[in-house]
Order: C-alpha cells, then structure tokens, then sequence
C-alpha cells in the first residue's frame, strides 16, 4: 500500500504545483508533512483547498489530536469521487 501513497516534504511555495499533479498520478493519496504547523492551521488549510480542488477531499491530522493521529502534522490529498464511493460502500456517515 505504501507505494499508493506519496509522502511530500513540503513548503507553501510547492503545494499547489504537487496538488495539481496529483489527479494524474496513480497514487490514492499524497501526504504532506507540516512540521510545526498547528492543528488550527492544517484545518483552515485543508477548508481552503477543498475549496480551491474540488475533485480532491482534503483532511488533515495532528499530534495534539491524540488517538491514531500522524506523529506529525500533515494535509492529506485525496481524489475525492474515489472517497466517497468507498464511504458509500460501507455505509460511512460523517459526523459533525
């Protein structure tokens, strides 16, 4: 599966040239590490892009988030038709 899914050291300066690659690639998803970046700052990030791409979903997680959060800050990249046909499948609801 680790092939499937590109991890990115990235900046503000290359995300969007990665994030418009992306729906090219064969890969299910990229990941984006965020050292330092607060949780406040990966939600109102990942809000923004799924504004700016709409064919991805983009989430994100945070240590301070506890439970099976990345160690690491990060933005996660996603085709999101591809997403929600998963959650579809096995019933997922998203809570708010």
């Amino acid at each position: 599966m680790s092939d499937k899914i590109l991890f990115v050291e990235t900046n503000a300066n290359c995300l969007n040239t990665w994030a418009k690659l992306f729906p090219y690639t064969k890969h299910e998803a990229y990941v984006y590490t965020w050292p330092g970046k607060s949780a406040e700052w990966l939600s109102t990030m990942s809000e923004g892009l799924n504004d700016i791409y709409p064919d991805s979903e983009w989430l994100w997680s945070h240590p301070a988030e506890g439970g099976e959060s990345t160690p690491v800050g990060c933005l996660i990249q996603q085709d999101a038709h591809q997403l929600n046909t998963i959650r579809e499948k096995i019933g997922y609801v998203e809570q708010d």
